[in-house]
């Protein structure tokens, strides 16, 4: 199989990956601390700016929420997650910063995007790509392209198979196949993916997290001239 070509499905219906996420919820920081320094990374490529407005699709705990809304200042920082679980665990994080003010936070397992047209300057992205079911990822981009203003940036942070698979990417997307409803995401050509919806790749980084390809994207949405003025990360 080339790169590119055809990647696994997410056979799990969306309301049991909610309750799943859920019941994660309290603990999922301590099972996902391997992501966050490539969250950190795909922030330092974001490179939030004061009044900027921001969506961070699949918030999860609030570990990107916070540090957006913190570089944001008088801005304002939205997330959008399907999970109920993760969103109590976010706004808790956020009030103890004394954030919470400034930060929306939507629960959400359906598309479209609850938000208008053509109002965010950059949206976020971290680890959650790849939990969408495969004929969804393109409508989940697209959604991105239109609650962005033309111009607007897009960075995606994913499990990658936009490289060929080394032994333990193979061995992790096969237990992925075998056991859905444990190990729900799986790498995608996130690059493929995100050019052939609308956007423009500036910068796009390969690295690796316990052997598997991981991805980060910096990339712009066309539509309006302002995008020749945006800076790459």
């Amino acid at each position: 199989m080339k790169p590119n070509q055809e990647f696994s499905r997410v056979n799990r219906p969306v309301q049991a990956a909610e309750s799943y996420y859920s019941r994660l919820s309290r603990v999922y920081d301590l099972l996902a601390s391997s992501e966050k320094r490539f969250i950190r990374q795909g922030l330092d490529l974001l490179d939030p700016q004061p009044g900027e407005m921001i969506l961070e699709v699949g918030f999860g705990t609030g570990y990107a929420q916070q540090r957006i809304a913190q570089a944001i200042g008088g801005g304002f920082s939205a997330g959008l997650d399907l999970s109920i679980g993760m969103g109590k665990v976010a706004q808790r994080r956020l009030f103890r910063s004394r954030l919470l003010e400034q930060v929306g936070l939507v629960q959400s397992d359906t598309l479209p995007i609850p938000f208008q047209n053509n109002i965010f300057d950059a949206v976020f992205s971290s680890f959650a790509l790849e939990l969408f079911d495969s004929p969804l990822i393109p409508e989940v981009l697209q959604e991105c392209r239109r609650v962005l203003k033309p111009g607007g940036r897009i960075v995606i942070v994913s499990l990658s198979r936009d490289v060929p698979l080394p032994l333990m990417g193979r061995i992790y997307e096969n237990l992925h196949i075998s056991f859905p409803n444990i190990l729900d995401c799986r790498p995608i050509p996130a690059q493929d993916l995100v050019e052939k919806n609308g956007f423009v790749i500036k910068k796009s980084i390969i690295t690796s997290m316990w052997g598997l390809p991981v991805i980060l994207l910096w990339a712009l949405d066309l539509r309006g001239s302002r995008a020749k003025k945006q800076r790459v990360g």
